[in-house]
């Protein structure tokens, strides 16, 4: 250690500075790490106590059969889909809609839409033809007859 001190004159004032300067960052990397580890087992908490609300409602509900509110939910969210898609379509004439049209017009995803469409195709109330411009659905003469029917166009 004497050889380092003999060879390299270091003033005693400019390490007392170093060390000064040091103490504040190890602090506050110290009080880094300490809340990183607090929000890790705050984290591992709350991701136990869903699993654990996971577990109890798969022990309450039937395995075979899901819990039936969901599926009664969402049945409804999708008959109410086709509804306004076939509203929109009626109300559009024989113009032909894009799937994003009517996405937009609803404001919900193009996904959703494109079921509720593909059940409509499905049931022959909606015909898809492929063009330049991109894929157009126009309602059937069987569409036109139920929209008529349930009151959305007038004849």
């Amino acid at each position: 250690m004497s050889f380092l001190i003999e060879t390299v004159a270091i003033p005693v004032w400019l390490l007392i500075i170093l060390i000064g300067g040091m103490i504040p960052l190890a602090m506050k990397l110290y009080k880094v790490f300490r809340r990183d580890k607090q929000e890790e087992k705050e984290r591992q908490a709350r991701d136990s106590e869903i699993i654990m609300k996971l577990k109890t409602l798969r022990k309450s509900a039937e395995p075979s059969q899901p819990v039936p509110d969901v599926d009664r939910e969402k049945s409804k969210e999708k008959k109410t889909d086709i509804l306004h898609v076939l509203m929109i379509m009626a109300v559009e004439g024989d113009k032909g809609m894009l799937l994003r049209a009517i996405a937009d017009r609803m404001e919900i995803s193009t996904s959703k839409v494109q079921q509720a469409m593909q059940k409509l195709i499905d049931k022959e109330l909606v015909e898809e033809v492929t063009g330049v411009s991109g894929t157009k659905y126009y309602l059937t003469e069987v569409g036109k007859h139920y929209c008529s029917k349930k009151g959305f166009i007038e004849d």
